[in-house]
């Protein structure tokens, strides 16, 4: 047989058994029975390897259908045959060694609805939230007040649960005036100065939205409302025209616009904004007038995706639409808050109005199930956008639409101050506490902020990497686990721009240090890290951290490409804040304030990262607070225009240094710049080096991890520092910080003997 006859052979007969309710490996040959090599390729190598492993999806993930291509040569003949392997999903197999007390408060005479969740704790010691299924399901209105009992079970097992209610006369939500403490300095202008990676990594992204090609950004929407498509090319990736997402890069798209015009005060780049705006309105109208969309109704698509998520449909049949809604919504709220495009604020009213009408008429139990719904039901920061859009709309229907995104299963243990975090998807579930902050922002319920103030204290107590990022494969996992979670799949991009989000809305009701030691880890060691270098527009989606890797930049309109479109234009966002009578100086970035009244100038020396001089100027007296980092640990030496001064932190952790309105002033600050070994908490000999801000990684290829002896005494000592750039040699090995990194392998954890 010829080369071409052999591989159609196998070709045809090749045979993997049952791909229907696949629950165990696969065996996936490597050649055919006439003597063809073959190669798989798996469309999700997570749940099926190309070696034919199979990882089920968990309970309530839902069953999930992988494309396997096998890649069939022989000589310089090829072929293919694809295979649909549909995945069952795990069963329930939880074992519950106790229920946390349900006991609730409810209004006399009032719809009451129980907490849809449970948090248990299974006999290997997790503890997570589960539904339950309610005998009154879910709902009750109490006429008398006292006590009563309600009675359920765990779902899909027969675990009894019993709730005790207190019914009370009135039951009101706690508030408070929500007036920040601190605000950030967006009534003035902040700018980078050119010379940083951080201003190198704005201008590369600012250079890719030039390129950008604006009516292929928006051809999804004109697609969808039967409008000229101007010859653009399709969308690629998650946005293609046959994708359940399409329509959400150009959200980003729009949200990237507006921070960039803020950044850089391009006019260029306004004008694209202006004209993506426009042409959205031209969409928005026409979806209504000619597609029977309901009014105010955006998308990249019609609205059948909402219809099935009201039926419950899951994913991979429906993916996220209230998800690809949040980024459009967010996109044209950016566009008018920071780019000043009134347009887009009638977009967003009306794409609100579409919300609440939908929402308002589906049951409270029905909302729970669909936003518990895996990735189906994830919806970004819906309630984020819908809570700053009454913000600026004042219409009660937009506040009340953001509190129907209420989801019990993360909400729930919160407000109880139990970390049920693991088996969450993480970035399904941050923005959504971020949307609680805007709520508490937008009404002053004290029930938001302090789940959400909770939430950042378990994710960034127990569930962080050295690099700030969280998740591994998406995932929340056990709290306090680290060295057991080093994989190729670690730290999502996406989650620790969503973290970054929360812990700027939480800073300025409470403007500690700790906040912006976080903020400035994250930011300084992983969004910074995640671009490639160049204008590609590319970002990680994960960050590596298993020994041997290397980043994998993705620019197929991935959601943390996405992220990435708009990452780049806020480094901006927390170097300054400011109260009635101080400035606060948090990340030390080469930048420029310019706002009434006093400009500041800020510089750091490129080798020496604990070395900061900052410049003022003015006619205005103020107060600047300088943050002492963690990694100083709080040694530090200060000169006030060449005089040394001894100046101790506050209690919240900033250097106080006065500034009388006249002439200039130049700070000039040494934090003391260690060497550190940041161990994980679930293996002391497992760690990683930082030194002063910047995690470092070390340039090797092996897959092995490193054996280091940094348990010794005085084997930190024998790191030299390179003159005149920040890294560091021990032996052979040369470490540097992992933003640095673009293509190189690198082991970012090592082993200490």
């Amino acid at each position: 047989m010829t080369a071409e006859e052999i591989v159609e052979k196998d070709r045809e007969a090749l045979y993997i058994g049952n791909t229907r309710t696949v629950e165990f490996d696969l065996p996936l040959p490597k050649k055919g029975v006439y003597g063809s090599d073959i190669r798989w390729i798996s469309g999700h190598d997570r749940i099926i390897t190309p070696e034919g492993k199979v990882t089920r999806p968990k309970f309530g993930m839902g069953t999930r259908t992988i494309k396997l291509t096998a890649v069939i040569t022989c000589g310089d003949a090829e072929a293919e045959r694809c295979f649909d392997v549909r995945v069952l999903e795990e069963e329930n197999r939880i074992r519950i060694a106790k229920i946390y007390p349900i006991q609730e408060k409810a209004p006399k005479g009032q719809t009451y609805y129980l907490p849809s969740v449970a948090v248990v704790v299974t006999e290997d010691g997790k503890t997570i939230s589960h539904a339950v299924e309610w005998n009154n399901h879910g709902e009750a209105v109490y006429e008398k007040t006292g006590f009563v009992e309600e009675h359920g079970f765990i779902s899909g097992t027969t675990v009894p649960v019993t709730a005790g209610i207190e019914v009370v006369e009135t039951l009101e939500a706690e508030t408070v005036n929500p007036v920040p403490i601190v605000r950030d300095c967006s009534d003035g202008r902040v700018y980078l100065i050119e010379g940083s990676p951080f201003y190198q990594a704005q201008e590369w992204f600012l250079e890719f939205l030039l390129q950008v090609n604006d009516d292929q950004m928006l051809y999804n929407f004109r697609d969808a409302a039967g409008l000229n498509k101007k010859g653009a090319p399709e969308m690629i990736g998650w946005d293609a025209p046959d994708s359940n997402l399409r329509g959400h890069t150009a959200g980003h798209y729009l949200s990237g616009l507006a921070l960039c015009y803020r950044a850089t005060g391009s006019p260029v780049i306004r004008g694209k904004a202006e004209y993506m705006v426009h042409a959205l309105r031209e969409c928005q109208t026409a979806l209504h007038e000619k597609k029977g969309c309901h009014k105010g109704f955006l998308s990249g698509y019609g609205e059948e995706q909402f219809d099935r998520l009201e039926q419950l449909v899951r994913y991979p049949e429906i993916w996220a639409p209230y998800y690809t809604l949040h980024k459009i919504l967010a996109g044209l709220l950016d566009c008018y808050e920071f780019a000043g495009c009134d347009e887009a604020l009638t977009i967003a009213g009306d794409l609100g109005d579409w919300v609440y009408e939908r929402l308002s008429k589906v049951p409270h139990a029905q909302l729970n199930r669909m936003w518990s719904l895996y990735i189906a039901g994830e919806f970004g920061g819906m309630n984020d956008a819908m809570a700053r859009l009454y913000i600026h709309t004042a219409k009660p229907e937009h506040l009340e639409a953001a509190k129907l995104f209420n989801n019990d299963r993360l909400f729930y243990p919160m407000a109880k101050n139990v970390d049920a975090l693991d088996g969450l998807h993480a970035n399904q579930h941050i923005p959504q506490m971020v949307g609680c902050m805007k709520i508490f922002e937008a009404g002053g319920e004290t029930y938001y902020r302090d789940i959400a103030r909770f939430f950042w204290e378990a994710v960034t107590g127990a569930h962080i990497y050295t690099i700030g990022g969280t998740g591994e494969g998406e995932m929340f996992h056990e709290a306090g686990t680290v060295a057991g979670l080093l994989t190729k799949n670690t730290a999502e991009s996406c989650a620790s721009y969503n973290m970054l989000k929360l812990t700027k809305e939480l800073y300025q009701y409470q403007p500690s240090a700790l906040y912006m030691d976080y903020y400035e880890r994250t930011v300084f060691n992983h969004i910074a890290a995640s671009c490639e270098h160049g204008a590609t527009g590319a970002s990680t989606y994960f960050m590596p951290l298993a020994p041997g890797f290397h980043k994998d930049f993705e620019d197929e309109n991935s959601c943390c490409h996405g992220t990435g479109l708009e990452s780049h234009f806020k480094y901006i966002d927390s170097i300054y804040y400011h109260d009635a009578d101080s400035i606060y100086v948090n990340l030390f970035i080469p930048s420029v304030l310019e706002a009434a009244g006093i400009t500041i100038r800020q510089t750091t020396s490129s080798a020496d990262p604990g070395h900061i001089s900052v410049e003022v100027q003015g006619n205005k007296s103020t107060v600047l607070k300088i943050r002492v980092p963690y990694w100083c640990g709080g040694s530090y030496q200060l000169e006030i225009d060449g005089a040394a001064v001894k100046a101790p932190s506050d209690e919240a952790g900033y250097i106080q240094i006065g500034y009388d309105g006249s002439g200039s002033m130049r700070a000039e600050i040494r934090f003391a710049c260690r060497v550190n070994l940041e161990r994980t908490p679930d293996d002391p000999h497992t760690a990683s080096l930082t030194y002063g801000p910047y995690v470092l990684a070390a340039l090797t290829d092996s897959v092995n991890f490193l054996e280091l002896p940094f348990d010794r005494e005085g084997a930190l000592e024998q790191l030299v520092k390179a003159e005149g750039e920040i890294s560091l040699q021990y032996q052979e090995i040369k470490f540097v910080p992992l933003s640095s990194i673009c293509h190189e392998p690198y082991q970012v954890y090592f082993k200490t003997i």
